[in-house]
């Protein structure tokens, strides 16, 4: 942890990790990251120390807007 914990603060201080948060439902935490591809997201993950210890392994979600709130402003 004494090298994880640096280098997760240092990619939330690059705005590479816009939000994280501790799972409620089992162990594990939860980034919300700021990217252009999954596969950025997991080369950025996958350098950690502890991925590349083997210790954490990560489930990438491709997230983005709420679509459907676009209409609301076109007036439709």
């Amino acid at each position: 942890m004494p090298h994880e914990v640096p280098a997760t603060l240092k990619l939330h201080l690059d705005d590479k990790i816009e939000q994280y948060w501790f799972r409620q439902d089992k162990p594990g935490v939860v980034f919300l990251m700021n990217s252009g591809s999954v596969d950025d997201v997991k080369a950025t993950l996958d350098a950690l120390p502890l991925a590349q210890a083997g210790i954490l392994a990560f489930d990438l979600l491709p997230v983005g807007p709420l679509a459907p709130l676009g209409l609301l402003l076109q007036g439709k």
